[in-house]
């Protein structure tokens, strides 16, 4: 990591708080979503999801977020949403369950401090695309869904060093794979 303004930092030291986890369903081709949102669905994919996600926090884009509370009309129960927006909006403006933060250093902090509220040891970054590049560098672990698709979109995940992570779980389901991947030297 540099020392870039804003730049999140959860990751530097294993004892500063959560582990920052990276959370999304990946295409083949990298797809993540599109104008319409994600472009598939698997149940098995939203029920893993919510299982890794319920009772913590969670740091999304803006637009993401939207998509979210448009469809299941509020921001996801029994999670703290931590809206990362560079648009004006008050935390009074926003449903029970979701806050606001005007930069990446503000979003971890928020989410931190939610995840020391509820007694828990990971905070999740579920999207979008941009949210997930800028925390990249900062993440300790990402759980990807392999989505055996390669479906047209225009939102994908960012590339990532292979290198610099290594596959530490793999469970199957049908034609989805759940794999977890731990950033490599963080011990």
């Amino acid at each position: 990591m540099g020392d870039a303004p804003n730049e999140p930092t959860a990751g530097d030291d294993p004892d500063s708080g959560p582990d920052l986890v990276l959370v999304a369903a990946v295409a083949e081709n990298g797809v993540i979503g599109g104008d319409d949102g994600m472009p598939w669905h698997y149940p098995a994919d939203l029920a893993h999801f919510k299982r890794l996600t319920t009772g913590h926090p969670v740091i999304v884009g803006r637009t993401t977020y939207e998509g979210i509370a448009d469809r299941i009309g509020g921001p996801l129960p029994d999670r703290t949403s931590v809206v990362v927006t560079t648009r004006p909006i008050d935390d009074a403006d926003l449903p029970d369950g979701a806050v606001v933060a005007g930069d990446l250093d503000e979003a971890l902090a928020r989410a931190t401090a939610d995840a020391a509220d509820r007694g828990v040891d990971a905070v999740y970054v579920i999207g979008g695309a941009t949210v997930y590049e800028q925390f990249l560098d900062a993440a300790d672990r990402m759980v990807i869904t392999e989505i055996p698709e390669r479906p047209d979109g225009d939102v994908r995940f960012p590339e990532w060093d292979a290198e610099a992570w290594a596959e530490t779980d793999r469970e199957t389901e049908g034609d989805l794979a759940f794999v977890t991947y731990e950033r490599r030297g963080a011990d």
